[in-house]
């Protein structure tokens, strides 16, 4: 005697049927194209501009007079809850800070942003900002757009933000690597904000503008670094970071406002 043993039932997707498959096949074939793409992660929305601002500029690195830095990890006066999402080809992020809902509906600041790469060098993502004080005022909501582009040593980003409480604007920087040494950014922005009441406001069609732009340069040395800035405000300032030891680090830093000077 023979066993005969039961023919197998291929296993397919839950309820599939013509609809299912073919939002199946769809899927499939979009996430083929997308990898055959090799994008790669863009990074955060937030530091869409990193290169300039927090590497070329002098923005996280100045100061007056004499720092000290001391660390207090179990003293917080703000409650800060951040989660990222990092694909290969994006990044979504979701921020609140000091949210609460114990006044019976929702406060504080809620920050969501994505940034998709969309070919090897160009990355396009929004960011949206919800705020709420104190449950007697209004929420405030912000929406801004972005844009990367990386090339072989120069990066470029642009970045719009949508009509707001504080009006809207734009501002776009450049980075550039000149030798393996040396490195420079600029940054250009533009805002424009609504004219106060009775001087011309929305309403009778009168609008603020105001714009800036500026310039920095860094070299890195065997044991030091030297960044220098300079602004359409008048202002220039410079740094000198010293490695004396491996755990020891020397700072110099100087400004100076030339219209304060000329006045």
């Amino acid at each position: 005697m023979v066993d005969e043993k039961p023919a197998s039932i291929p296993v397919g997707w839950p309820g599939e049927n013509a609809l299912v498959s073919a939002i199946r096949n769809t899927y499939l074939s979009f996430s083929e194209r997308r990898d055959a793409l090799c994008l790669s992660n863009p990074g955060t929305f937030e530091n869409l501009n990193r290169e300039v601002s927090r590497d070329v500029y002098l923005t996280n690195f100045m100061f007056t007079g004499l720092r000290a830095e001391w660390n207090k990890p179990l003293s917080q006066s703000m409650l800060s809850v951040e989660n990222d999402l990092s694909g290969k080809d994006f990044t979504a992020s979701l921020k609140g800070m000091n949210p609460s809902i114990i006044e019976g509906g929702l406060k504080g600041i809620i920050i969501a942003s994505y940034l998709q790469s969309v070919t090897p060098g160009l990355a396009l993502g929004l960011e949206a900002v919800w705020q709420r004080v104190a449950m007697n005022s209004s929420p405030e909501a912000l929406l801004s757009y972005g844009a990367r582009y990386m090339g072989s040593d120069w990066i470029a980003s642009l970045q719009l933000q949508s009509e707001g409480p504080q009006g809207s604007g734009i501002s776009s920087s450049y980075w550039r690597k000149l030798t393996d040494k040396v490195s420079v950014g600029t940054d250009l922005s533009l805002q424009f904000a609504p004219g106060l009441s009775g001087q011309g406001g929305l309403m009778g069609g009168g609008l603020q503008k105001e714009g800036s732009a500026s310039a920095g340069a860094k070299y890195e040395f065997r044991a030091s670094t030297f960044r220098a800035q300079v602004d359409s405000k008048g202002r220039s300032s410079c740094l000198l970071e010293k490695t004396i030891l491996p755990a020891v680090r020397v700072t110099f830093a100087a400004e100076m406002d030339h219209l304060k000077v000329c006045r």
